[in-house]
């Protein structure tokens, strides 16, 4: 029963371990997440706010614009895949943690379990031990009278 009850101990110390890396990992997921969405959201305000020519303007700089808006269109492309991205690392995140909060919580009943079994059985010795005093005590007060 003690070998058990190490063994029990030291894969609920991992599991409990292993939660709380996974809580970890999905903390820091979450926090990827919001910096590619307000990345994102930085890109697609400035592409927005990018104002057309007015007025008589040279050929240079209408070139110029279009790299301009190129080069934010890509940007906004890039925030999009990276934010794509830490979503899907924040759903895988969410299923580790989660499979690893099950796991540790199911050895801890396991272990609650065990020990009120060994706890019930230490009363049941003692019960017996209390019987088998009490019926000596009784065998020697009958054979002393």
């Amino acid at each position: 029963m003690k070998v058990y009850e190490f063994r029990l101990a030291a894969v609920e110390r991992i599991r409990v371990l292993e939660a709380k890396l996974a809580r970890e990992k999905l903390v820091t997921s979450l926090r990827n997440l919001r910096e590619a969405q307000a990345a994102n959201e930085a890109a697609h305000r400035s592409l927005r706010s990018m104002a057309g020519a007015s007025g008589v303007v040279a050929p240079s700089d209408l070139l110029w614009l279009d790299d301009q808006r190129e080069r934010l269109a890509e940007s906004l492309r890039l925030c999009g895949e990276k934010m794509v991205q830490a979503q899907m690392m924040t759903v895988d995140a969410k299923a580790e943690w989660g499979a690893a909060t099950k796991r540790a919580t199911m050895l801890e009943r396991l272990d609650a379990r065990s020990h009120a079994a060994w706890r019930e059985a230490a009363l049941r010795s003692e019960v017996a031990e209390s019987d088998d005093l009490t019926i000596a005590r009784f065998r020697v007060a009958g054979a002393g009278e």
